[in-house]
């Protein structure tokens, strides 16, 4: 009896648990027949994709013995050594035969600060470029380092010849080697402009079309320390106004589907350490319907007239991995675009040496991720401009690199960094910039003018 007894009471007690809100069935599981299916966590849909390498500013120094770090503004030993760029060129080389990029891109910057070592090493860093295991097309673009005659020249002197003159081969010429590689179709390359630094090329995929424009933003460089020298017989005025009308007219012949990635060294807005414009604002720019516009806000205008067509920018320069968002106007206004920094090999800015490989959507070429490799310091060394901390001897340690998601916390895998920067707040957007301006650098680099982050008109 005693045993019945205890046996209906547990069946009253079951059949009483429940008893409970079934409204509340989508949120717990007490009830045994609760719907399944609003249990069952959906995951979005995977976007196919695909991957590019980015590399920018190594400054090699063929007789320097060893890269380190010094104290701001001292350079001597702050560039590319020959070993540190065997471990990047040994990393690089991994890295693509893991992830199988479809093309890489070199933004500018070859040779050391030398100047009368800088045609060897110009030369000697496109032949390192020459002989990367990769497989892919290479598209470079020149720096502000990148003209035979000095730092902040025009990009050919007055017999029209460049570094790439110099690093000639027919069999495989720049400004875009490789090009019959099997990864992507190289096609419809306009280098009528090579003189100056810039051309336009499409990377035909299967079905897919990505445009490329490479740009020479030196020729808009700002006065200051370094200004623009028009070795070439061209002014920077002139020179300005014909690579800014020749932009306009690539823009404005884009098809409402078309894609386009532009490229450049030296990024718009202000310089993130002394505050300062990075291109000269008094420079100007006449449009096709004649209407006169600053350097600067005609760029931004044009930029924010074919923001659909335009997936991002890319630029390097900096050394650092930041980056900026453009507007049209001013903070109240929708973001058009965004521009991101491929950190240097050369660690003069207290950054550590990196490169990037960014994820993008393979059908509409929208930038999805990156990821920074960088090569941190294991050894201290003492001498004049020392720290206490690690300086010298990089290397690329396994697991050295961190990704856009993560570092920005973006959780859905399919979501762009358009959107992700759209909707980020300032401060927010200020400190994940900081947590990783020096790729992981134990040098601590942070903003010293953190509304770089934002590009607006003048």
């Amino acid at each position: 009896m005693r045993t019945l007894f205890v046996y209906m009471l547990l069946i009253g007690m079951l059949l009483f648990s429940c008893k409970h809100d079934t409204s509340k069935c989508p949120k717990c599981p007490e009830c045994a027949k609760f719907h399944a299916d609003a249990h069952v966590v959906k995951t979005p849909k995977t976007t196919k994709t695909s991957t590019f390498l980015a590399l920018s500013d190594v400054h090699i120094d063929r007789e320097l013995r060893q890269t380190c770090f010094e104290t701001e503004g001292m350079s001597d030993k702050s560039v590319t050594s020959d070993t540190l760029w065997k471990r990047t060129k040994f990393k690089i080389e991994s890295v693509a035969k893991s992830e199988n990029p479809k093309f890489m891109v070199y933004l500018g910057d070859l040779p050391g600060y030398k100047n009368s070592e800088r045609r060897n090493n110009s030369h000697l860093m496109l032949q390192n470029l020459r002989k990367l295991k990769v497989n892919v097309p290479i598209l470079y673009l020149p720096g502000n380092n990148d003209s035979l005659e000095g730092d902040y020249y025009s990009f050919s002197n007055d017999s029209l010849n460049t570094v790439l003159k110099e690093d000639a081969d027919a069999g495989n010429p720049w400004p875009i080697i490789n090009s019959k590689s099997t990864t992507v179709q190289v096609k419809n390359l306009d280098d009528s402009k090579k003189q100056f630094g810039y051309y336009s090329v499409d990377l035909v995929d299967g079905k897919n079309t990505l445009k490329v424009i490479a740009l020479n933003t030196v020729i808009f460089c700002a006065k200051g320390k370094h200004q623009y020298v028009a070795k070439d017989g061209v002014s920077q005025q002139k020179a300005t106004q014909e690579q800014m009308t020749w932009l306009e007219a690539k823009l404005t012949s884009l098809g409402m589907n078309d894609r386009v990635l532009i490229m450049m060294h030296i990024p718009i807005g202000k310089d993130g350490y002394n505050g300062k414009q990075m291109w000269q604002n008094d420079l100007e720019f006449i449009d096709k319907s004649g209407n006169k516009h600053t350097l600067y806000n005609g760029f931004l205008d044009l930029i924010a007239a074919h923001k659909t067509n335009i997936v991002g920018l890319l630029n390097g320069h900096t050394h650092t991995d930041g980056l900026r968002r453009l507007y049209a106007s001013d903070s109240k206004s929708m973001m058009t675009s965004f521009s991101v920094s491929t950190p240097g090999i050369a660690v003069n800015h207290g950054n550590n040496p990196s490169f990037k490989i960014f994820t993008y959507n393979t059908n509409t070429f929208d930038l999805l991720d990156f990821k920074t490799y960088y090569a941190s310091p294991t050894v201290k060394k003492k001498y004049k401009y020392s720290t206490d901390s690690k300086n010298t001897d990089f290397k690329f340690l396994d697991g050295s690199s961190y990704t856009f998601r993560d570092s920005y916390y973006v959780h859905n895998p399919n979501q762009t960094i358009f959107n992700t920067l759209e909707k980020q707040p300032y401060d927010s957007l200020v400190k994940y910039v900081n947590s990783t301006l020096g790729a992981k650098s134990n040098r601590h680099s942070k903003l010293k003018h953190p509304d770089a982050v934002n590009v607006y008109k003048e």
